[in-house]
């Protein structure tokens, strides 16, 4: 749980190079103070037209302003002090650069990947029972001309192979800060997949320029303290 600013003592100082933190977050289970978001975020989850959207946009850029909030230097502050932009592809960024960080949604499942200031990073989530319309299409929009027509028991198979690899790509291209067609040859990134619900759910990280990925502290976001 996240408790009062003040009791914890800022979490940047663990990220060495290396070290990536992966926070999640079945946002349909907690319900967080609106007055944690700022006055354009309220006024942004107003326009939609859906209950469950509005409150998963809410939740989450709550959780995620709190938890970002722990990574100030030399101490924590309060989730609404949270400096928040967007690059001028729309990725979020913290103003102060103490850390980067990523944000991807999967169903009720969320995840926050963080990483030290010298590093660009991004995080994709995936329900593994989740099945590809279309493998080969989606093959060849990943330029994976090998696969051939599979044989139809072999369609499920198929269909999670290809889940994964788009799964990494994606992170590589928010990374990258990239539309998934304008990723490099040669991404320069490392890649790593982290059970985020064992055999349910999945995250893929990628983190540039690429260096060993040393460590990675995983946190359960099952109950938030306002």
């Amino acid at each position: 749980p996240l408790k009062p600013a003040g009791a914890l003592q800022s979490l940047w100082q663990d990220l060495e190079p290396g070290v990536v933190h992966l926070w999640r977050l079945c946002w349909s289970r907690v319900d967080l103070p609106l007055d944690w978001l700022s006055e354009d975020e309220r006024a942004y989850a107003q326009q939609s037209q859906s209950a469950r959207r509005r409150r998963e946009f809410c939740t989450c850029r709550a959780a995620w302003r709190a938890v970002l909030a722990r990574y100030y230097q030399p101490q924590a502050c309060v989730p609404q002090s949270v400096a928040l932009a967007r690059t001028a592809t729309g990725k979020p960024f913290l103003q102060n650069g103490y850390v980067r960080f990523n944000t991807s949604h999967t169903r009720d499942w969320a995840v926050l990947a963080v990483t030290g200031p010298t590093s660009a990073i991004g995080c994709d989530v995936e329900h593994l029972d989740r099945r590809i319309r279309d493998p080969l299409g989606l093959a060849r929009r990943l330029g994976l001309d090998t696969f051939q027509a599979p044989a139809p028991d072999t369609l499920a198979t198929l269909s999670q192979q290809l889940l994964l690899t788009w799964s990494e790509r994606e992170a590589v291209a928010k990374a990258l800060d990239v539309s998934l067609a304008r990723i490099p040859a040669t991404p320069q990134c490392s890649v790593v997949r982290v059970p985020v619900l064992t055999g349910q759910v999945l995250a893929s990280i990628a983190v540039a320029p690429a260096q060993p990925v040393k460590r990675i502290e995983a946190f359960a976001l099952d109950t938030l303290t306002p």
